[in-house]
């Protein structure tokens, strides 16, 4: 990767309350830590309780971006609910493995090309369900995958090659989910799907074909 490229982070800030703040912060500080990326706590935050004074009521989708050199930048939108369940399609073709296991997905940057090639063509389909040349299912484009495979609520294991995803690693600590390799081979014995993020939590999803 080169230097000119931005860490990432997805927040929602909801009536002024920044939501799964902890979990975000602590993979910032990983991802900084590991492109060494210079992080100011202090300053992060005091940044981040204005923006939350300004934003006392209502949903909004908060883009955090960190540079190269430290500074911080935010980009604020109003969060519209999405209507549920939400439709998932399966990539035509894998992700190359030298792709999924590489720090483009490992960490979330602006470095996202790998994902728009996979993004859906059509309004209706809210994401699409990536897979591995192994055949394993990885994530989405947008957001962690769940599945309710022989009566039990999967999430793919980091080993496939995904981004450890901030609503994924909540639902895996509320036991909501277990970590699993799901092949494509298993998609007959899906009977659920979910979809899961931080942003908008877990929604309600089906495969179309």
């Amino acid at each position: 990767m080169n230097t000119h490229f931005e860490i990432l982070e997805t927040l929602a800030l909801k009536d002024g309350r920044w939501q799964n703040w902890p979990l975000h912060w602590a993979r910032l500080q990983i991802t900084a830590h590991h492109f060494r990326y210079p992080l100011m706590q202090m300053q992060l935050e005091s940044d981040m309780a204005q923006l939350a004074q300004k934003h006392e009521e209502g949903q909004w989708r908060v883009r955090l971006a960190l540079s190269v050199t430290g500074a911080v930048q935010f980009t604020v939108a109003q969060l519209l609910p999405s209507a549920e369940p939400v439709k998932l399609q399966l990539a035509r073709q894998p992700i190359l493995n030298a792709v999924a296991q590489s720090d483009v997905v490992r960490f979330k940057t602006s470095v996202r090309h790998h994902y728009e090639v996979f993004e859906p063509r059509s309004a209706e389909v809210f994401d699409t369900v990536l897979f591995n040349e192994n055949g394993q299912i990885t994530e989405g484009t947008r957001g962690n995958i769940a599945m309710k495979l022989d009566g039990q609520w999967v999430t793919p294991a980091l080993q496939c090659g995904l981004l450890p995803g901030v609503g994924r690693a909540l639902a895996l600590s509320q036991r909501r989910l277990v970590e699993k390799v799901v092949v494509i081979d298993d998609l007959r014995r899906i009977t659920d799907w979910a979809f899961v993020n931080s942003l908008r939590g877990w929604l309600d999803a089906r495969l179309i074909a």
